[in-house]
């Protein structure tokens, strides 16, 4: 199904809905999803090389469509909701806002939309080609909790959900586990019908797969009905309404599979489907009850499962010496229970020195498109199936050095230099959409989740068998070469890259290196990720047409003045001892700039340190970091048109006289060092609030604060459209938290380290009329009473003095509590349950 016929398609069961004068029975609401997972799945596979940025339309109408889905559920899940007037109004005027994106989106994608579809070039994979259940069957370690999870789901009679999906990453035991319920003696009681079908990428039309179940069924449908959709979803509904039924769908990849779903009868006799699948939907995010994901094994079940593997024979033995290199090995496979069974045959019968070459190794085991094991041609198979545009996003992951927790933000900026779609400024976290599509379809290892959005992730890193993936297939394209030891550093291995990724700086202090990367003078990236050097380590810049550097772990005493050759570069991250010079605006493509020093030593006596007059003839820089430095008074009809981020400025950066020539500056982080700036106020930000319309992000750290002496002595008049406020260190009394309160757009709000004082915060009904995410970290509150209905996320960190939250977290969903009062931390646990809210407690005391 195309995008325009799938939110076609949505559109009209929505209002459907609407006109409706009953609500929604289970069976609709699942329509609606799977409709919205057709919306997801094919604009998802809109090339990225269009002109219009498809992704960010598909973000505007899925945003809308969740806020839709959400008011369901909440109606839903209260059978006590009388308010049936309001909720029917809302829902309409959340309507208007749909066809509004939607029709936006038509007149977007005008063009005529060409969709790659990876499944049809690759259909001809048999199952057995790129599944390891096979290898996992009577190997499953370490999952009983989600077994008991699952089974629980399947013998409540009270759940009424007739759906549950089972997600992970290829080679976790997914169909493993599933089979294991499936074939339970109590399991093969309790159904009259029981299917375990296997759909992959083969089956992509919706009447294939209905053919599939009725087969199974024994349903003989007549030759000139192959292709009745109507006809099969009769007889489907007809062969399973009086039976109580378990399907199992395993190896899903399309999204026309999902919408079986909905054909499927709901007879109320506690009938189950499960769907296997590596893909995450949306709506699973919104739904997170219908879903198990899989968590990858712990260092004592992974060593468990590696012996076993390894040692088949009971009597052989295991020495102590043995065992103690087997638990390394077991620990470096990080969990995937396929990878450590791979490395368990490939360890039988070997010698106690084979195995000890082995532990040292950095990856146990090297995954290429050509190997002939399961997992190889699993994970291969994996990334064959991404959509065409994904692909490139995905590689790029490779460039970082193993167990590299990746940043969210860094790696958007990185792949805005690096050119991989067009985008407009301002509409750069289009790719952090890109980055969530990884995620869900579990080639990307999900991190924390983001402040903004709790269905988006801050940071992710990869899975050593997908990295070791990304390695040889960016090598054998020219994507990027690694350099870690010398023998990398060879002409034959780095001619014709595009990209150099140096995970061993050490390697840079080789003349003989630096005569060699003379051979690849067309490279377009110089990526320094290796362990931070304390001694310098002299760069090469040999490389002309250069367009970003990253050298941010490379330590220059005096900035290197042959990178003003370089005249390429859109993107500079360096750590430099000394001051950027004025001749820095050579580089006039930059667009971002990093600049730290090693040591950020400031004297008492010491006023600000300012960049050069010359950034400001830097006009297309839109992202500015420079710990330590500010901007200095621009000259006369000089402004900085495109700079979007400044960070690791002071106050004196956030004058009328600077900021009224960054004119589309929307984030700012203010650093305020309280022993030079103890006289400054927030008054500067009168003047970003007079500026900015559409400014988004504020952040405020006072650096060891004098808590006897409130250093910022007001709060600020803040834009009224800023959706992000984060504060450190102010010292303000809570009564002056009502400017903040009355922010109608502000989502995310962060207090640290005493950025307001006093024993008692209540909020009033009204206030925080959109704010999500609360965090509370080092405060000395003692009582916390607060009504928010749009508050979905509480962080309560290190607040050592509270001893009450008041009980009005009805709409919260998550509340996290860590190192706070030992003894309300024991009373919060021992209530299980927070007035609906799902609780989660750490604490470094262990006797609670």
């Amino acid at each position: 199904m195309g995008s325009s016929a799938a939110i076609l398609s949505l559109l009209q069961t929505l209002n459907l809905i609407s006109e409706s004068d009953s609500f929604l029975s289970h069976s609709d609401k699942l329509s609606i999803l799977v409709e919205m997972d057709s919306v997801d799945e094919t604009m998802a596979e809109i090339p990225g090389s269009k002109k219009v940025d498809a992704a960010a339309y598909e973000r505007r109408v899925i945003d809308s469509l969740l806020i839709f889905l959400h008011l369901i559920d909440s109606h839903l899940s209260d059978p006590d909701h009388d308010d049936d007037i309001g909720f029917t109004l809302s829902l309409s005027q959340q309507l208007e806002i749909v066809q509004e994106e939607i029709t936006s989106f038509f007149i977007a994608t005008d063009e005529e939309e060409q969709i790659c579809s990876s499944s049809s070039r690759y259909s001809n994979f048999a199952s057995s080609y790129y599944n390891t259940e096979n290898q996992q069957q009577n190997l499953l370690v370490g999952l009983d909790d989600q077994i008991r999870e699952l089974k629980q789901w399947i013998f409540d009679p009270d759940s009424h959900y007739l759906v549950q999906s089972v997600m992970g990453m290829t080679g976790i035991g997914k169909t493993s586990l599933v089979k294991q319920v499936y074939n339970d003696p109590l399991v093969i009681q309790e159904f009259e019908t029981r299917l375990f079908l296997h759909i992959g990428p083969d089956y992509t039309r919706l009447e294939d797969i209905m053919l599939r179940v009725l087969d199974e069924l024994g349903v003989v449908i007549p030759s000139d009905k192959l292709d009745d959709s109507d006809y099969l979803e009769k007889q489907l509904s007809e062969a399973l309404s009086t039976q109580k039924y378990l399907v199992v769908l395993d190896d899903v990849w399309d999204g026309d599979a999902y919408q079986i779903l909905s054909n499927f009868p709901e007879n109320r006799k506690g009938s189950r489907i499960i769907i296997i699948s590596q893909i995450q939907r949306l709506y699973e995010l919104i739904f997170p009850h219908k879903l198990i994901i899989l968590p990858f094994l712990n260092d004592d079940d992974s060593w468990k499962l590696l012996h076993q593997t390894a040692f088949t024979n009971r009597e052989e033995k295991c020495s102590r010496e043995l065992e103690k290199i087997g638990k390394k090995i077991a620990k470096n496979c990080e969990g995937l229970p396929a990878a450590i069974i791979q490395v368990g045959e490939n360890l039988r019968g070997k010698s106690f020195e084979e195995w000890k070459t082995l532990s040292e190794q950095e990856d146990p085991l090297v995954i290429t498109r050509y190997d002939d094991t399961p997992l190889s041609k699993a994970l291969f198979f994996s990334y064959m199936m991404l959509p065409q545009y994904l692909k490139s996003f995905f590689l790029y992951m490779g460039v970082f050095p193993k167990d590299y927790g990746i940043s969210r933000s860094k790696l958007i900026k990185l792949w805005v230099s690096e050119g991989f779609l067009e985008t407009e400024p301002g509409n750069e976290e289009t790719f952090g959409y890109t980055l969530d599509l990884l995620i869900l379809r579990s080639v990307v290892l999900r991190g924390k989740h983001t402040s903004v959005d709790m269905y988006s992730f801050k940071d992710c890193r990869l899975h050593f068998t997908f990295r070791s993936l990304c390695v040889s297939e960016a090598k054998s394209e020219k994507f990027f070469h690694i350099l870690k030891k010398y023998t990398d550093c060879t002409p034959e291995n780095i001619i014709m890259q595009q990209r150099l990724c140096v995970h061993n700086n050490v390697v840079l202090a080789l003349t003989q290196v630096h005569e060699w990367m003379e051979s690849v003078p067309n490279a377009r990236s110089l990526l320094c990720f290796g362990p931070k050097q304390q001694y310098p380590v002299l760069l090469p810049f040999c490389f002309r047409l250069l367009k970003v550097l990253d050298a941010l772990a490379i330590r220059f005493y005096e900035f290197p003045h042959q990178l003003l050759a370089l005249l390429h570069l859109t993107h500079l991250s360096i750590t430099c001892d000394r001051e950027l010079p004025n001749s820095i605006s050579t580089l006039s493509n930059l667009e971002v700039l990093i600049f730290t020093r090693h040591h950020n030593i400031k004297l008492s006596n010491n006023g600000p340190i300012y960049l050069p007059i010359d950034i400001w003839n830097m006009y297309k820089l839109k992202q500015l970091y420079c710990k330590g430095f500010d901007l200095p008074p621009p000259p006369d009809n000089c402004h900085l048109e495109n700079l979007l981020t400044v960070s690791g400025v002071s106050v004196h950066s956030c004058t009328m006289e600077v900021l009224s020539r960054i004119p589309k500056l929307t984030r700012i982080a203010v650093q305020i060092e309280s022993a030079h700036d103890s006289t400054e106020t927030f008054n500067f930000f009168d003047h970003v609030a007079s500026l900015y319309e559409k400014f988004q992000s504020f952040k405020c750290v006072v650096v060891n604060p004098n808590l006897s002496s409130q250093i910022v002595r007001s709060v600020p008049n803040f834009p009224m459209n800023i959706r992000k406020i984060s504060l450190s260190g102010c010292g303000f009394p809570w009564e002056n938290m009502e400017v903040i309160a009355s922010l109608p757009n502000l989502i995310v709000l962060k207090l640290r380290w005493y950025a307001f004082c006093g024993p008692l915060w209540k909020t009033s009904k009204g206030q925080f009329p959109s704010l999500e995410f609360l965090l509370l970290e080092d405060l000395d509150i003692v009582n916390l009473e607060f009504d928010i209905q749009s508050l979905r996320w509480v962080i309560v960190r290190h607040c050592y003095k509270l001893e009450n939250i008041s009980n009005q977290l009805k709409y919260t969903k998550l509340l996290e509590m860590d190192d706070c009062s030992p003894s309300f931390m024991k009373k919060v646990r021992e209530c299980q349950s927070f007035s609906g809210a799902e609780v989660k407690i750490s604490s470094s005391i262990t006797d609670l």
